[in-house]
């Protein structure tokens, strides 16, 4: 008795159901997998390590040990070492002697008035120099198209001639005396006293 009940409430639950899907729109997918839930892959962060202290004077040894290290492949390579500017280096002793420090001086009243007056001169000289510039170039350009006007007038083709692009113009190159010969006993002979050559030679 109560399996034919059981089976006559899923017989009527069925149908009901398919009389509800009778009006619903059919669809299909065209994905090669099932349509189910799906999850991203886990994003599992690494923790930070924590950072060590390092000493300045290891991190400077490193770096000198380094910069030998490709020294010796630049020399290996055959590329020649570049040579160093002595004259831009300067002793950091002297930038921080105090001694060394000059303060500006104080002007008085009529110094910065006389100062700015003159400023302002320079100022209203370069100014005029460069209205009588620019003057004197537009000039020349107008000079040249007149010129050239009158030239295409006489003859077509020395107009053509007189406005092809000289190639050898620019750049501009000159060429001189690239080394100087020693004067022979000037090292004797000199008057700042012995001379001896202690300059560093660069392969």
């Amino acid at each position: 008795m109560a399996t034919s009940t059981a089976a006559a409430l899923c017989r009527s639950h069925f149908l009901r159901i398919s009389c509800l899907c009778t009006n619903v729109a059919r669809s299909f997918s065209t994905m090669n997998g099932p349509l189910c839930f799906r999850a991203t892959q886990l994003l599992c962060a690494e923790p930070p390590k924590k950072k060590k202290r390092v000493d300045p004077k290891l991190e400077m040894m490193r770096q000198q040990r380094m910069l030998k290290r490709m020294r010796k492949i630049q020399f290996k390579m055959g590329d020649p070492e570049l040579k160093p500017i002595e004259e831009f280096r300067s002793d950091k002793k002297l930038l921080l002697d105090e001694r060394r420090k000059r303060e500006a001086p104080d002007l008085t009243y009529e110094e910065q008035e006389r100062r700015a007056l003159l400023q302002k001169d320079w100022a209203r000289h370069k100014f005029q120099e460069h209205v009588a510039e620019t003057q004197r170039i537009r000039d020349l350009l107008k000079a040249q198209e007149k010129a050239l006007r009158e030239l295409r007038a006489e003859s077509e083709e020395l107009y053509q001639q007189a406005v092809q692009v000289d190639q050898g113009l620019f750049p501009f190159e000159v060429t001189g005396p690239t080394y100087t010969p020693p004067i022979p006993g000037y090292a004797k002979t000199s008057p700042d006293g012995e001379y001896v050559d202690i300059s560093k030679q660069y392969k």
